[in-house]
């Protein structure tokens, strides 16, 4: 039986891979999220599916994540893709091309040392360096929102020229002047990208700024999940994305192939 919030959904129409540029958020998008971001699991097909609707769209796919892009490569090999990473502090153009920070990890080294402290003091808590942000996780602690935030509104306020975000259970900090949408107005400004409706899918609060970029296009926004958005269309879970992109459910644990 279909779930009431879901039955009145506003379904993304179907993808035109002839006139639309695809951007496809990861976490909460492509694979389920998980305790541990290093256990996601995606099934050959779906990677297999990706790189199909890549050539389909003569080239304009990238993924957008809060991830590494080197962590996105390990999780979709072979595929080869252009992608914003880190909210777009990490950028690749092109498939194989040259990989392009915007930030390098000096400057956080202050707040880094704050956090390093603050997780030693509460351990339910984790740090997660990227290099060009860092991430204060709490999955699995839900009554430790308060506490992460607290920590990273600490370790930054003596620090101009930062954003703290909030994310599904984690508190994040980067350079200011940086977000999925305008990582994804970059893509849009040159080949093959230039000319095409964008199409976004995330699940997060930080893909808002994503939509709101896909918006300011006249193109299609789509939100995984519950809550609120300001996407104009809704998919319920990871696996109407993947039926939405054309990807069959896997018949079983043997066709799933385990990020390292």
């Amino acid at each position: 039986m279909v779930s009431p919030i879901f039955a009145a959904m506003n379904l993304p129409p179907p993808l035109d891979p002839a006139r639309h540029a695809l951007f496809i958020d990861f976490d909460g998008t492509l694979v389920e999220l998980v305790d541990r971001p290093e256990d996601v699991r995606i099934s050959r097909e779906a990677v297999e599916r990706l790189g199909t609707l890549q050539r389909e769209c003569s080239g304009a796919f990238a993924l957008l994540s809060g991830r590494r892009i080197a962590d996105l490569d390990a999780f979709l090999a072979p595929l080869a893709f252009a992608a914003g990473g880190v909210h777009g502090l990490e950028r690749r153009e092109e498939p194989g091309g040259p990989l392009v920070l915007l930030a390098g990890p000096a400057g956080l080294d202050a707040i880094r040392l704050v956090l390093s402290i603050g997780v030693t003091e509460e351990p339910r808590l984790r740090l997660e360096d990227k290099g060009t942000s860092l991430v204060i996780h709490y999955r699995g602690h839900p009554e430790l929102e308060h506490a992460a935030t607290e920590l990273v509104t600490r370790a930054v306020q003596d620090e101009p020229g930062f954003a703290v975000m909030k994310g599904s259970d984690i508190v994040e900090v980067h350079l200011g002047g940086m977000d999925k949408g305008k990582a994804l107005a970059a893509f849009m400004a040159r080949e093959p990208f230039v000319g095409r409706v964008p199409v976004y899918l995330g699940d997060d609060t930080t893909d808002e700024f994503g939509f709101a970029a896909v918006k300011a296009l006249d193109g299609v926004s789509v939100k995984v999940g519950t809550g609120p958005s300001e996407a104009d269309y809704r998919l319920a879970c990871v696996d109407s994305v993947h039926r939405w992109l054309g990807v069959e459910p896997a018949a079983g644990d043997g066709d799933m192939k385990e990020a390292s």
